[in-house]
């Protein structure tokens, strides 16, 4: 009797599994960047990016906005990335001569002036060093 009511807890015990755990920071997107360590894929790039560590912060000059834009540029900056708090991203090709460049891409013009001033029509939006 003894023996069957071991085996039988044995059996028991051994048909318990623990759930298997889910892995924290397992959130790849499709090109391999990991989302909850603060990358993201740059098409620019061409490679995943943190953009609060490689692009140029642009803070909103509504206060009532919380959530800062972020501007990438390649090596020679005749291309820039925008990407805003919404999560749309859009590519801006430089304009204008040397000493007067602005980067046009969609409604937005991004120009520098005491940092970089993002415009959208005559609308000032965002600002930043």
């Amino acid at each position: 009797m003894r023996t069957l009511t071991l085996l039988t807890a044995s059996l028991l015990l051994a048909a318990c599994s623990a759930p298997e755990p889910s892995m924290v920071g397992n959130d790849h997107d499709n090109h391999g960047c990991l989302a909850s360590a603060g990358y993201q894929w740059s098409p620019l790039a061409n490679q995943c990016v943190r953009l609060f560590e490689q692009g140029v912060r642009l803070n909103p000059t509504d206060t009532s906005q919380t959530s800062s834009a972020f501007v990438l540029f390649n090596a020679d900056q005749t291309l820039a990335e925008l990407h805003l708090p919404s999560g749309e991203m859009l590519a801006l090709t430089r304009q204008g001569a040397e000493g007067n460049w602005s980067w046009l891409g969609g409604d937005y013009t991004l120009f520098p002036w005491k940092g970089y001033v993002l415009k959208s029509g005559d609308k000032v939006l965002y600002q930043g060093e």
